[in-house]
């Protein structure tokens, strides 16, 4: 029997793994350390809310985003905290600053010098240029 080889270099779900080779597929792979696994969760994450984003029905919708909880549980896992602490945070911080139910979409922030907003956003000029007029 002939083969085709198809690089995959990402994470894959355990039983994924055994469903395709009870298909006759050849699937390398390696366990991944605390460390390693910890890098290509962090890629799984991206991945999976790149699906979130493309989803083109409320079916697949949900299926990506539960896709995106397992990521979050085996993010809980590997870095020793639960899915209650974060869920936790996520409850503080919505009643410290709120959610997005108001959809506010801000275009421009004007912050004073030397302020929170000013340090904040010079903190990541990638996310928030300055604009010079």
């Amino acid at each position: 029997m002939k083969f085709r080889k198809f690089k995959q270099h990402k994470l894959w779900r355990d039983n994924a793994v055994n469903f395709i080779e009870q298909r006759g597929s050849k699937v390398t792979w390696t366990r991944l350390n605390d460390e390693e696994f910890s890098e290509q969760i962090k890629l799984k994450l991206m991945e999976e809310a790149e699906e979130v984003c493309a989803a083109k029905d409320k079916l697949e919708l949900i299926e990506e985003l539960a896709d995106v909880l397992e990521v979050i549980d085996s993010f809980c896992e590997v870095n020793k905290f639960t899915l209650q602490d974060v869920m936790d945070k996520q409850k503080q911080k919505h009643q410290e600053r709120g959610g997005f139910e108001g959809r506010k979409f801000v275009s421009v922030a004007e912050h004073p010098e030397g302020g929170y907003g000013e340090k904040y956003c010079l903190a990541a000029p990638e996310k928030y240029p300055e604009i010079i007029d």
